[in-house]
């Protein structure tokens, strides 16, 4: 409402302005150039034609003037407003022509419609905010399923590892060790069976964590245990100690499961037989547990390439970016370091609770 009085205001002091001008004008004219208009008959008919032609080239000239003051900054606005179509949210080139260079105002005649250019300034921004979290929302579903697909392959490995042995004569199985391969098995097809469901997860910019409380030390025993006992982890060595006989932490334990099994399968896929990886949980200053995943490998170089790169699979950096993504979802942080043919560390910290 403001807006618009002011509006009118403006163009009603303008018509004003132009009006008592034009006036003046006439007045001028015909006391400089007709003094003797009036004073008989025909020189009236003249001074009636000379006021009619006057006051429509005037009326010209103000249709011009008045086209000029709402005109460019209307043209200045459609521009504007086609720039922020085509996905163009910067200020215009020519922003900085209209504005005063001491007080940056607006200039005559922008300044009329300030608000509009305000308005226009918050659409630019609440746009280009709205692309970039619609980037960052694709992108984090991208890794979502980039990350699902890559954990796919482990209760696949352990399935093939299991069924070939299962199915190959030349092994002489007992009884037990048939039931506890088919149990395996199965354990890793609801694995598989929880991960496709996964793929359904809404991401918005962020892992959809399900906290609860967690026992940490318990959760990566597990993990390791369920590594090391993998066909194709043998010939690695697996320790895991702790300082602590429980560790409570408020954690997504699906989710940090999948950490450290990422963590623990490239320990073992990049590394030869013979590696020993050892694992070692504390709880440090401020309530912080510590996990310390180490090897005694080959290493990699300062840049990320494994020291025997022909042995190295194209995407080995994907379980370790995934692996630190879901440590940076529950707050805490994950580093490395590493010296090629002295193996690697990987540190974990997270808050505890008790």
């Amino acid at each position: 409402m403001k807006f618009m009085l002011r509006i009118a205001l403006q163009l009603l002091s303008a018509f004003f302005l132009l009006f008592t001008v034009v006036q003046a004008i006439v007045i001028a004219a015909i006391y400089l150039i007709w003094p003797e208009a009036g004073a008989d008959e025909n020189s009236l008919n003249r001074y009636a034609i000379f006021v009619q032609v006057l006051c429509g080239v005037l009326f010209l000239l103000t249709l011009l003037v008045t086209g000029w003051y709402l005109g460019r900054p209307i043209y200045f606005i459609i521009v504007w407003i086609k720039r922020l179509a085509n996905g163009q949210y910067d200020t215009p080139l020519r922003w900085e022509e209209i504005r005063r260079r001491k007080s940056g105002s607006l200039k005559i005649p922008y300044s009329v419609y300030r608000e509009v250019f305000e308005h226009l300034q918050i659409l630019a921004a609440t746009l280009q905010k709205n692309e970039e979290d619609l980037r960052e929302s694709e992108r984090a579903k991208e890794e979502w399923i980039r990350g699902i697909s890559h954990d796919l392959k482990t209760p696949l490995t352990y399935i093939t590892g299991y069924s070939t042995i299962l199915m190959n004569q030349e092994y002489n199985l007992t009884e037990v060790e048939r039931r506890e391969y088919l149990s395996i098995i199965e354990q890793k097809a609801i694995h598989l069976q929880e991960l496709v469901h996964d793929l359904n997860e809404n991401i918005q910019g962020q892992l959809p964590l399900k906290k609860e409380k967690s026992d940490l030390i318990e959760l990566v025993r597990r993990a390791v245990a369920d590594i090391s006992s993998a066909p194709w982890a043998n010939g690695h060595q697996f320790t895991m100690d702790s300082d602590q006989r429980r560790i409570i932490a408020d954690i997504d334990p699906k989710l940090l499961t999948r950490a450290i099994r990422n963590l623990l399968v490239n320990a073992v896929i990049h590394n030869p037989e013979g590696t020993e990886i050892a694992v070692f949980i504390s709880v440090e200053k401020g309530n912080t547990a510590e996990c310390r995943i180490r090897d005694n490998g080959v290493g990699f170089i300062e840049s990320g390439v494994q020291v025997d790169a022909a042995t190295i699979p194209k995407r080995e950096g994907l379980g370790l970016s995934i692996a630190k993504q879901i440590i940076h979802a529950h707050g805490g942080e994950l580093k490395m370091s590493s010296r090629p043919n002295e193996g690697t560390s990987i540190t974990i910290k997270l808050q505890v609770t008790g």
